[in-house]
C-alpha cells in the first residue's frame, strides 16, 4: 500500500511522463505512446498520451502472449506494419480504447535490466496503407527509452518493486530530501506541487 505523499509522487511522474510521450509522438508522427512496468506475469499501463490505458479497468497485457510482452522477454525492439492481423496481438487494449492497432512497436526501457516496455501504436496521419515505423524512427524512441529508464527505476521503487513497502519507501524519499536547507525544499514542495496541478492540463 503506497502512502499519500508517494501517491502524490507518482501521479507527478506518470502526468510528466505523458507529456514526453506526447512530444515524441509528435515528433515521429505516432497517433499514441504508452510506457507498460511489469507486474507478475503481466504489463500494465503506468503512463499513455490516451488516457484511457492507465485506468485500473484496463486489461493487463500478457507478457506470454503479446508483442510487448515479446520486447520485455527479449530486450529487443519489436515492430509490425499491421498487428491487429497478428497472433500476438493483445486485442483486449483495442477493445478498451475502441480503435484497432496498425502499426506498432515495442521498445524494451533498459537500466541495467528491463525495465518496462515504451510502445508506438499507429500513424496521427491515417492511409490506406500501413507505413510502419522505420529505422530513424525507432531509433528515436530507443534514444528516448534510455533517457527516461533511470526515472523509471525511480518509479519502480516507489511502486514498491523489490518487496519494499509504501512506508518503506517513504522514509527512503524524507531521508533523501532531508540534507536540503529550507529554501531547497520548499523548491521541491512547489515542483510537485506544479507537476500534479498539471494533471488536467
Amino acid at each position: 500500500m503506497t502512502t499519500p505523499l508517494i501517491e502524490r509522487f507518482l501521479a507527478a511522474a506518470r502526468q510528466e511522463t505523458a507529456l514526453s510521450l506526447q512530444s515524441l509522438c509528435d515528433e515521429i508522427g505516432a497517433a499514441e505512446s504508452s510506457v507498460l512496468l511489469p507486474e507478475g506475469e503481466h504489463l500494465r499501463f503506468f503512463a499513455s498520451t490516451n488516457p484511457i490505458l492507465p485506468r485500473p479497468t484496463t486489461p493487463r497485457t500478457p507478457i506470454g502472449a503479446s508483442f510487448s510482452g515479446a520486447a520485455f522477454r527479449s530486450g529487443q525492439t519489436l515492430a509490425v506494419a499491421d498487428a491487429a492481423g497478428a497472433a500476438q496481438h493483445f486485442a483486449a487494449v483495442d477493445a478498451a480504447t475502441k480503435t484497432e492497432t496498425h502499426e506498432f512497436a515495442a521498445i524494451p526501457i533498459v537500466d541495467r535490466e528491463v525495465l518496462g516496455v515504451l510502445t508506438l501504436v499507429n500513424r496521427s496521419t491515417v492511409s490506406a496503407q500501413p507505413k510502419p515505423f522505420d529505422l530513424k524512427e525507432l531509433r528515436r524512441a530507443e534514444t528516448f527509452a534510455r533517457e527516461l529508464a533511470p526515472a523509471l527505476r525511480w518509479v519502480a521503487g516507489l511502486l514498491g518493486a523489490g518487496g519494499a513497502s509504501g512506508a518503506d519507501d517513504e522514509a527512503e524519499l524524507r531521508e533523501a530530501l532531508a540534507p536540503l536547507n529550507p529554501g531547497e525544499r520548499r523548491i521541491v514542495a512547489l515542483l510537485a506541487s506544479a507537476l500534479v496541478e498539471n494533471r488536467g492540463r
